[in-house]
């Protein structure tokens, strides 16, 4: 079984910016950002609590997961320009400038991935695997990153507010937790499910938090379930959404995928949201297509270029029982739908492939090292789990674990 992020340094992330122009009078800092072990949201979270730098202060150009060694960048509006070091992050001022940091910037990434545990017999076809996926591309989901505020199998809370069922997508933010939240926010979100509608008792447990603002008031006000959720913070509101949006898109990617694919050409795997559908090779035709193809983010304006996929769409959205129309919410203020177009596949730039190599963390195995680029927004661990599944034909214990 083939093993990612046995540590943070086996999964490195660096962005590639068009940082902006330095001057000494812009009103941004820009900083570069190192982090082990954290998210981009729990280092912003730290610098709006200890160090008391307000959150709409703080500019980005794309989040990066919590298990990974990465180097990013972000800008805070303001005069402080000090460097900041903690346990597990360090932020190193670079200059002033007149714009902020922003995705916009961001033009690729670049991933430098440890893979363990390999049985030795097995890593000739995974060298091939990767081989063919640098010829024929991957399918550019989504990947499992974006589902963590889907806990438990839970609902989309984004799905909630499209059918207008407040209360639940409330419930959902307050109360659903997930094995990988501390133990505190995980008592306490235990605390707010079994007593949900008894405000006070929710509130006497709650951690300073945005949390604890919602349920102060839901205690004067315990049915105004729209305002509350005007309360929620922006940047989770906002991750929500996302989720719910990349969803669809995975859906839509995959009902693509299996029109224009044969089903014994398709390799499946199931994720926590729904199913990828992956393939092994591409005729020089299907290629140039899928090359071609973009998928649009569902909003309530959203326009497809081809009439086959606004068929998809349309069975996929109706499938979740809400309608086009019903992602204009204009009663949550803070977030909205947003549809930009996606490539269908995506290609691994400048693959490099070290070992194999005796594996120092699991004795008697092997392990390969991979470097590569990827375009802003794809998911290195998409690839991973294209090339870790085999399909019922191949090898047994070939996946990702």
């Amino acid at each position: 079984m083939m093993k990612i992020k046995s540590r943070p340094e086996d999964f490195v992330v660096e962005e590639f910016l068009d940082l902006p122009e330095f001057c000494p009078t812009g009103e941004y800092v820009i900083y570069r950002l190192r982090k082990r072990g954290l998210s981009t949201l729990d280092v912003i979270n730290q610098l709006v609590r200890k160090y008391r730098i307000k959150d709409k202060e703080i500019s980005f150009a794309g989040l990066k997961d919590k298990h990974a060694l990465t180097c990013q960048y972000l800008s805070i509006r303001g005069n402080r320009n000090e460097a900041i070091k903690e346990k597990s992050l360090i932020l190193t001022p670079l200059g002033r400038a007149e714009r902020p940091i922003a995705p916009d910037l961001l033009f690729k990434n670049r991933f430098k991935i440890t893979l363990r545990s390999l049985e030795k017999a097995l890593i000739p076809k995974l060298v091939s695997e990767l081989h063919r996926v640098s010829k024929y591309g991957f399918p550019n989901y989504f990947g499992e990153q974006r589902f963590g505020s889907v806990k438990h199998g839970g609902l989309f809370l984004a799905k909630c507010l499209t059918q207008g069922n407040f209360e639940e997508a409330l419930k959902i933010y307050l109360a659903q937790w997930s094995s990988e939240d501390r133990p505190g926010i995980k008592r306490f979100k235990k605390i707010v499910s079994r007593h949900w509608g008894n405000w006070e008792q929710c509130l006497n447990s709650a951690p300073p938090s945005n949390e604890r603002i919602i349920l102060a008031y839901l205690r004067d006000h315990p049915r105004d379930f729209v305002r509350a959720l005007n309360l929620v913070d922006r940047r989770m509101l906002f991750i929500y959404f996302a989720a719910y949006q990349s969803y669809l898109w995975n859906e839509m990617a995959s009902e693509f995928l299996k029109i224009k694919l044969s089903r014994e050409r398709l390799i499946k795997f199931h994720y926590s949201a729904g199913e990828m559908v992956f393939y092994e090779e591409l005729s020089v035709e299907l290629l140039k297509e899928f090359q071609r193809t973009q998928i649009p983010l569902v909003d309530h304006k959203v326009e497809f270029s081809k009439e086959k996929m606004k068929d998809i769409a349309e069975m996929i959205i109706q499938r979740e029982g809400v309608g086009i129309s019903c992602f204009r919410l204009e009663k949550i203020r803070k977030a909205f739908f947003k549809s930009v177009p996606r490539d269908l596949i995506v290609f691994p730039d400048g693959l490099e492939i070290d070992g194999p190599a005796p594996d120092e963390v699991y004795p008697d195995k092997f392990k390969l090292t991979l470097s590569f680029f990827l375009p802003p927004g794809s998911y290195a661990t998409v690839l991973l789990r294209r090339i870790g599944q085999m399909g019922p034909r191949e090898e047994p214990g070939f996946g990702i674990g």
